[in-house]
């Protein structure tokens, strides 16, 4: 089961702050029929942003929480054409944000999913393979090399 799909990616978003773009992504999550409780989805992603930035430093975001709100573990995917200020560990700002909406009842394979993106982005080249992506195709299957250390 991959927890990528192609309609919740975007390629060269402009992301005018932090804010708006998480809403946009529980929005896009909420239309794809992931998320069916938008704003309460938004809340838990606020909630655990409050707690510490999920921007994990080298230009990657993953705002990620586990909701009574997901139905299904899924992984919305933003390329930016920015770069966004995201309160990050490294005080850079973020430019790939990996968005992991997650049932409730899914702690394990919760936290396999946020140690698997982690480790793949520990990478530099893997970081400058996905910049560098210039369409869809490309990009998932470089996130099916994710998916397979899950």
């Amino acid at each position: 089961m991959s927890m990528f799909a192609r309609e919740l990616i975007k390629l060269k978003y402009y992301a005018l702050d932090k804010k708006s773009c998480l809403n946009e992504m529980v929005e896009l999550l909420y239309e794809k029929g992931i998320v069916k409780f938008p704003e309460r989805f938004f809340k838990s992603i606020i909630d655990r942003e409050k707690l510490m930035s999920t921007g994990i430093g080298r230009k990657v975001a993953i705002p990620h929480a586990r909701s009574d709100a997901v139905d299904e573990l899924k992984i919305a995917v933003y390329l930016l054409d920015n770069e966004l200020e995201f309160d990050s560990i490294d005080g850079e700002p973020v430019q790939i944000i990996f968005m992991i909406a997650v049932p409730e009842r899914m702690k394990e394979v919760y936290m396999k999913v946020l140690s698997a993106i982690s480790n793949f982005f520990r990478k530099e080249e893997n970081r400058d393979r996905i910049l560098h992506c210039t369409s869809v195709d490309e990009l998932c299957t470089i996130l099916e090399e994710v998916n397979d250390e899950i």
